[in-house]
């Protein structure tokens, strides 16, 4: 029915000019505000339906004489909207500043309805404070913490958001729900104001604990509360009868009738209002990709946008992407990722950069996206996804202090990778890779097919470029590198532990072939009466400071390895070890059992390892007992450092005629058209780590 009358009212506006736009721009405000309420304040979709209702009311506003009653109430609804616009979708400024305008002459009007004043100067109060939080959440607090005086603005606004709230609470029959809303608020605006009041006294100390934990404490029970749904479900009420109201005579206009409930009606007959459902973080993470990449990878589709020349966005996408980020962050709260914080970022520079004029302030947009960055970039060493090439991308844009502030969160692993003579720290990507010099502890954007240098750690989990001129190895992020950087290297031959065939089901040939290159390596497993133990679980995690750990046994999916008893030895029993770890770390090298190494080989570096021997896939085990032959020849008797004995082996297998016919096993011995320079076997094993 409303789809019928909207349809007709928009119809008679084409029709209608001057004051006989302003029945139906009421009446088709009135439609659109009730369905933002129902689509949900603060989601992207329904921004869209408030911008209508907006614009409805505000030329209505614009048609109506300063005297005319009805203003006031226009003012006060007109005000509310924009106010919605600015706190729930963070729109400009300029959005705050008019509702301000707007709700002052609204309240301050004789015979305003008791409802709309009520509202209006809660309103009023969000908007004085929004303003103060926000900028005390960015550059406000640094300013008062070394002594600076506050904005004397700032300490006026202060003060309006806290006589505006005290002004709700004097007022009679509220509702519990706003009550409550409304001394939360209150204690935040008069912590804010007790903050800027103490830095602003004569004499006070530059800095003052105090205050600050009081506003810091009441910003968490804020937030709790506001999870609970106390702070939900507020809007104005209908001012007036629309069908009527805007074509009656001012004296004959109906006045809003507030129903008061009985106090003395027992509290326990009500039926409270349920809690609003939170907000489905995992489909608001998954809204945004859709948006942004389809539902695939999002890095590479907003790193796109940001390259110069980058084609314009289609219509609409920044906006939502902006709306859909927000909403991500702003209910992921404290939890916000580094993912979550850096899209936003970028959403926002997309729209302070793109040129457009669609109101929103350019300025304040590039300064969100900085705030949002550096929020971000503590933590962004140790983030071990696609997101750190493209936030250095974005602070390469922002340039300046920014810039400076993300490399300086690298520094630190640069200075570590150069002390073990690492050339660089990579991020692949398909069209590029982005490095982090250790030299000059720089970023450089390399282009694909460009020559890489000769030692490179690179970031994620593979696949490595098929490029033997490179020294590769692969680690979880860039704090991973920096803490194995630290470790010394022990020398392979030191305290080697050969685990060999626990349960029995393998045969001892490897392990001999092993034993002559270890000669005094202790050996765990059922080979007979040589071996110094049955390889059980506590067998092997007492054996985990080893200098070289071989493990020849099944791993399952979950990276278990199959030990003597039968027992398994999980990945979480091995990381568990970690506090036992020395400042020396040795080398494990892993059987090619499938994905279940990825956590196993984790856990391997967690307890103190330096690098592992892992496998891209699964192989033949033939192939793979030549390939750990060759590898063990090149530790031992080549002196080769493990990342460099990995390369050896796949030029090896490149030129099989460089492998001699004694390291061939007997299932290998003397076969032909095997072609042992495919890539795959020689790109398999890879190594993890240093």
């Amino acid at each position: 029915m409303n789809e019928d009358k909207e349809t007709r009212l928009r119809a008679q506006l084409t029709r209608s000019t001057g004051p006989a736009r302003v029945r139906p721009l009421m009446e088709l405000s009135q439609i659109l505000t009730d369905r933002y309420w129902r689509i949900g304040p603060g989601l992207a979709t329904a921004l869209p339906v408030l911008d209508g209702a907006i614009d409805c009311l505000a030329e209505a506003y614009d048609l109506f004489e300063a005297a005319d009653p009805l203003r006031a109430q226009l003012a006060a609804q007109l005000g509310w909207l924009l106010s919605a616009r600015h706190v729930a979708h963070g729109s400009p400024d300029t959005d705050r500043k008019k509702a301000i305008r707007l709700l002052e002459e609204a309240v301050a009007a004789v015979g305003l309805p008791p409802v709309t004043a009520v509202i209006g100067r809660f309103a009023l109060g969000q908007l004085y404070l929004s303003k103060l939080v926000r900028d005390l959440g960015t550059q406000g607090v640094a300013g008062l913490l070394t002594g600076a005086a506050p904005d004397p603005d700032a300490v006026a606004e202060a003060e309006k958001a806290v006589d505006c709230f005290r002004q709700v609470i004097a007022g009679e029959h509220l509702a519990a729900e706003l009550t409550e809303a409304t001394n939360v608020m209150l204690e935040l605006a008069e912590a804010v104001r007790d903050l800027l009041l103490r830095t602003a006294r004569p004499g006070a100390a530059p800095f003052d604990l105090a205050p600050l934990m009081r506003l810091m404490t009441t910003i968490q029970e804020m937030q709790q509360r506001m999870s609970s749904g106390v702070l939900t479900g507020f809007s104005m009420p209908s001012l007036f009868d629309l069908s009527t109201t805007a074509t009656t005579d001012p004296l004959d206009r109906p006045v809003t009738v507030v129903t008061v409930p009985d106090p003395t009606e027992d509290a326990t007959l009500r039926t409270p209002r349920p809690a609003a459902a939170p907000p489905d973080l995992t489909a608001l993470r998954r809204a945004v990709c859709e948006r942004v990449a389809g539902g695939g990878e999002p890095y590479a589709a907003l790193a796109a946008m940001l390259r110069p020349g980058a084609p314009i966005p289609p219509a609409g996408l920044v906006d939502d992407l902006v709306g859909l980020a927000t909403s991500v962050a702003h209910t992921a709260g404290a939890a916000a990722t580094t993912s979550d914080r850096v899209t936003l970022a970028v959403a926002l520079y997309l729209r302070g950069t793109d040129g457009a004029d669609d109101g929103w302030d350019d300025a304040d947009d590039t300064r969100s996206a900085a705030a949002h960055l550096l929020a971000a970039a503590d933590a962004l060493p140790a983030e071990p996804s696609g997101v750190v090439p493209l936030a250095v991308e974005l602070a390469g844009l922002l340039g300046g202090p920014v810039r400076d502030s993300v490399h300086a969160r690298f520094a630190p692993v640069a200075e570590a990778l150069r002390a073990v003579r690492v050339d660089a720290l990579a991020w692949p990507r398909p069209d590029d890779t982005l490095l982090l010099c250790a030299e000059t502890g720089r970023f450089d954007l390399v282009p694909a097919g460009r020559a890489l240098p000769n030692r490179v750690v690179v970031v994620g989990a593979g696949p490595l470029p098929d490029d033997d001129a490179v020294v590769f190895s692969l680690v979880a992020s860039a704090r991973q590198a920096a803490g194995l950087a630290a470790r010394l290297p022990l020398r392979v031959t030191e305290s080697p532990v050969l685990v060999a065939d626990p349960r029995g089901d393998r045969g001892a040939a490897e392990v001999e072939r092993l034993r002559r290159l270890y000669p005094r390596a202790v050996v765990l497993g059922r080979i007979g009466s040589r071996a110094d133990g049955a390889g059980t679980p506590d067998e092997v995690l007492a054996h985990l400071g080893a200098s070289m750990l071989h493990l020849d046994c099944d791993i399952d999916a979950g990276g278990s390895l199959a030990l003597a008893g039968p027992a398994e030895l999980a990945p979480t029993a091995i990381a568990g070890r970690a506090s036992h770890a020395g400042p020396e770390g040795g080398l494990a090298v892993l059987p090619p059992a499938g994905p279940g190494s990825r956590p196993l080989a984790d856990a391997l570096l967690t307890s103190g390892f330096t690098a592992v021997v892992d496998w891209a896939r699964p192989l033949p085990r033939p192939i793979a007992a030549l390939m750990l032959t060759l590898l063990h020849t090149e530790l031992v008797r080549g002196g080769l450092r493990p990342a460099a004995a990995v390369r050896a082996v796949g030029r090896r297998l490149r030129d099989p005629s460089r492998i001699a016919s004694a390291q061939l096993p007997p299932a290998l011995a003397g076969r032909t058209g095997l072609d042992l320079a495919d890539p795959t076997y020689r790109t398999a094993m890879v190594l993890r780590g240093l």
